[in-house]
């Protein structure tokens, strides 16, 4: 079984505001590609059997992905689909949000987003967060690692910053987006460390000298077992996230220096068992 654990609804007119549309263009990423409607969605991440879906809730930054939109989209596509909440701990009433739609809309895990939200990773508010997903058996996915988005600082996506959060709440399941990249490193570290620390490998292959140093790295630890399959889509599909994953070593173009990633390793993550390791029921 494939699961995608990265994925993205929205509607690019709808909910993204001037803010990012600007900083997006700014950073030279093109913004035609940024379209994430559900007909789309679902035409994108059909390489996998099962796919986490949340939108993105950070005021801050100027993302507005209402969790109703997102909770429509999978209840579309019951069989498939999983629906996480995102949650913005600088919008009023956000642990009512979450209450809401964990109780009412029955949501299976929870996006945050420090380096969007503008909100320290050990903040009070995230700390509330936390222990709410920790009593009710709810992972959470972070964000952590660089944007194109302005105005909030780097540090807040800091890895090690997660170290801190798996010890004061031993029994969250944690999963760190896109390897913290680049501080791929210090992501492995500390999810080797931390029973309940993961990472996903989301939108990394195409840059691919950076994910074939990744990955080597966690040859070198013994990690990969703490590695989750994601695409990130729209910044890519299924299908091409797996294709970029498989053609890895082709970054050493023939060269006898450094080790190819085993095989063995690449598809052992694409087919990690995501839900049995975040305990979601399939």
């Amino acid at each position: 079984m494939i699961v995608d654990m990265h994925t993205h609804v929205f509607d690019g007119m709808m909910h993204l505001s001037p803010h990012v549309l600007s900083d997006m263009e700014r950073c030279h990423v093109d913004i035609s590609g940024w379209q994430s409607k559900p007909e789309r969605h679902v035409e994108a991440t059909a390489a996998a059997d099962r796919v986490v879906v949340f939108g993105l809730l950070a005021k801050k930054t100027g993302w507005n992905i209402p969790n109703e939109f997102v909770k429509e989209h999978v209840d579309r596509h019951p069989e498939r689909m999983i629906f996480f909440a995102s949650i913005d701990p600088l919008r009023h009433g956000f642990m009512r949000e979450l209450e809401k739609c964990h109780e009412s809309w029955g949501c299976r895990g929870v996006k945050l987003a420090p380096v969007y939200q503008g909100v320290h990773p050990l903040d009070k508010r995230y700390r509330e967060i936390y222990r709410y997903c920790e009593r009710r058996r709810l992972p959470i996915i972070m964000h952590m690692g660089t944007t194109f988005s302005s105005g909030v600082p780097l540090e807040y996506s800091r890895p090690a910053h997660l170290d801190s959060v798996a010890v004061d709440f031993p029994h969250l399941k944690l999963v760190i987006a896109h390897m913290g990249h680049p501080w791929e490193g210090e992501t492995i570290a500390a999810i080797r460390k931390q029973p309940n620390l993961f990472a996903d490998i989301s939108a990394l292959y195409y840059r691919p000298w950076q994910f074939y140093q990744t990955m080597r790295l966690l040859v070198e630890y013994h990690a990969e077992e703490k590695v989750l399959f994601g695409s990130d889509y729209p910044a890519t599909t299924t299908a091409d996230s797996i294709a970029g994953l498989r053609g890895l070593n082709a970054v050493l173009a023939g060269s006898s220096g450094p080790p190819p990633v085993p095989a063995e390793l690449i598809e052992r993550i694409i087919h990690q068992d995501a839900l049995r390791l975040l305990e979601i029921a399939p």
